[in-house]
């Protein structure tokens, strides 16, 4: 994702959730009942919408297109399941924002065309990476309550297509990642992989070791290209012939200790790992600017047949 300037702006209180404690004296058996049964009626009568859920079964769909994205209009907090499918005739990402209290999706769609990269309060919470027209990814994201906007900045997409807005609840669940084939931790420049990559289903922890953002798109070379290839692809943001299929990814986050899973069924190919978050936290989205990729955050990956 080449968008131009990454402030790191981590906000403290983004794994807090509302806690209730109750403290209760010795009473007699009967007295606890009338307590308990006086709370109980009291959240009842105040429609009280914070709650503690279990697993989710239903795992968070989100389908890109050209026009944009097709999603729900809400899902639970916690650590969500994501499947994201590209049926767009282009490269799309599914970037979740939380947006800041008091701004709406159009205030925020007003700041990104005049130019801001990151409009004042909004934190980036990851997302699925750069994806290519016909393949789909699997990622578990932790997302606390509040309202967020899917969005992609490929391309200029982040002006010319309306971002979806979506509310995460307080209704609080969690669904647990599959255990982890592949730990990849990204840092300051360059991707430390702890296990091979192998043909077939596979998942890959993702951690940020920081101290700046980072992502991780997963691009597979297509016959006779090379990382060199890629590299002039993404730093022209794309345009052109692609030099390999975008399979896929995490995108970054303000909160540098969350963990990110992908899920991705590889072939047997040379795969190139890439994150293009910009060096310059004010710089504007140019093809000039300098990413991560150029210092070196780029690796290249081989899975045998």
């Amino acid at each position: 994702m080449l968008r131009g300037g990454k402030l790191r702006r981590v906000d403290p209180d983004l794994s807090n959730y509302y806690v209730a404690v109750f403290r209760q004296r010795e009473y007699p058996i009967t007295g606890t009942i009338l307590l308990a049964t006086a709370v109980a009626a009291s959240f009842a009568a105040s429609g009280c919408h914070s709650k503690i859920a279990g697993k989710s079964d239903a795992p968070f769909r989100i389908i890109a297109t050209d026009a944009g994205f097709d999603a729900p209009d809400t899902v639970p907090a916690g650590l969500r399941h994501i499947v994201f499918e590209n049926r767009g005739s282009e490269i799309h990402e599914g970037m979740l924002v939380k947006l800041p209290q008091g701004m709406s999706v159009g205030e925020y769609v007003s700041a990104v065309r005049s130019g801001s990269l990151f409009p004042a309060g909004a934190l980036d919470y990851s997302g699925a990476g750069l994806t290519s027209p016909g393949e789909s990814v699997e990622v578990w994201v932790k997302l606390d309550p509040g309202q967020y906007i899917l969005i992609c900045w490929n391309a200029g997409h982040a002006r010319s297509t309306p971002p979806r807005p979506v509310t995460v609840e307080y209704t609080i669940s969690d669904d647990l990642p599959p255990k982890e084939n592949v730990i990849v931790k990204l840092m300051d420049f360059r991707f430390e992989v702890a296990g091979p990559l192998r043909r077939g289903l596979q998942v890959i922890r993702i951690e940020n070791t920081g101290p700046s953002m980072h992502e991780m798109d997963i691009f597979r070379l297509h016959e006779g290209k090379s990382l060199a290839d890629v590299r002039r692809w993404r730093k022209d943001d794309g345009r052109g012939p692609a030099p390999a299929d975008a399979m896929g990814g995490i995108l970054d986050s303000h909160d540098l200790k969350r963990v990110v899973w992908m899920r991705k069924n590889f072939a047997a190919g040379r795969y190139i790992l890439h994150c293009e978050v910009p060096l310059v936290t004010n710089a504007q989205a140019t093809k000039q600017e300098i990413t991560h990729a150029d210092l070196g955050m780029v690796r290249e990956i081989e899975i045998d047949e």
